[in-house]
């Protein structure tokens, strides 16, 4: 079996293995998308609630108020800490994609290189066979030129 043909095998896991980490990265894009909209919803909601102007209220209501704006900050710091995380999982994930690109990449290097050899050896085999081809009519036409003067 052909060397390039030996190979096949490889470069097709190595494109299935591709294939799955894109899907992978792809997954925590989306993942990081909503994640980030969450963020920003937490955000809006927020700033809204803080700026609201409140009528003259009890202690009790701005006691309220004020727990209830903390929870908001730390549900923000929350989500943002969420966001981070999954920034992070992203650049992982599009870090092993880049190496199961590479990786796929040198195996059809490989590959193409293979195959040009296993060209080079073919031409030359088909071109010793056109030459050996070539020599024996030589020698035919020989042989039958030295039949026919010895005839004459």
């Amino acid at each position: 079996m052909k060397q390039s043909k030996r190979i096949d095998p490889l470069l097709k896991r190595a494109q299935d293995h591709e294939d799955e980490v894109a899907r992978d990265l792809a997954d925590r894009q989306r993942s990081l998308d909503t994640h980030l909209s969450r963020l920003d919803e937490l955000r809006r909601y927020a700033d809204e609630y803080a700026n609201a102007q409140m009528a003259a209220t009890s202690p009790a209501q701005l006691m309220n108020r004020r727990a209830f704006l903390d929870r908001l900050d730390s549900a923000v710091a929350q989500q943002r800490q969420t966001v981070d995380s999954n920034r992070e999982r992203v650049e992982a994930e599009r870090a092993r994609l880049l190496l199961a690109s590479r990786d796929k990449k040198v195996l059809e290097q490989l590959a193409a290189s293979y195959r040009a050899q296993e060209n080079v050896v073919a031409e030359r085999r088909d071109q010793r066979e056109m030459d050996d081809l070539g020599a024996r009519r030589v020698r035919q036409q020989q042989g039958a030129d030295r039949d026919n003067g010895g005839q004459a």
